[in-house]
């Protein structure tokens, strides 16, 4: 592991992050309210607000998350966006089908329709992280090349 490792998974940490945020603000949201699987005290006492988060513990995930799609694509040998898209989406859907499908099967976190829009959004987002990361992976500086 390098400082180009750390640089990228800190850099697909913060894509990753920022667009299930987006996803979740625009999209995600609004499904969960219209398809719950519970009743909606039931779900806000699954669920925390906001203000009750636990940061550390969302840096936590997040950072793991960030690290491991980075680590994926490099041990793929990715070094391009391209590359990263072809690979990152076989990755996410494997990936995701087993956390979105197991959940599904074995809990009342999501609605049906709930957990498919989940799915490809999830799908989608680490998809394109995953080409963020192989494009970074693969960048070589013109002044000084390495072999990661």
């Amino acid at each position: 592991m390098n400082k180009k490792f750390f640089l990228t998974g800190f850099i697909t940490t913060v894509v990753n992050l920022l667009l299930h945020t987006a996803a979740y603000i625009f999209i995600l949201k609004d499904v969960f309210r219209s398809f719950p699987p519970v009743s909606e005290e039931f779900s806000n006492q699954l669920t925390r607000p906001l203000d009750q988060l636990i940061v550390w513990a969302m840096v936590v995930t997040s950072l793991s998350m960030g690290f491991l799609i980075t680590l994926v694509m490099k041990w793929a040998g990715t070094n391009n966006f391209v590359s990263g898209l072809k690979n990152g989406f076989v990755f996410s859907l494997l990936f995701w089908g087993s956390v979105n499908f197991g959940l599904y099967a074995s809990s009342n976190h999501f609605s049906q329709t709930a957990v498919f829009v989940d799915y490809a959004c999830s799908v989608t987002i680490m998809t394109i992280a995953s080409a963020v990361a192989a494009w970074i992976l693969g960048y070589r500086n013109t002044n000084q090349i390495q072999n990661d």
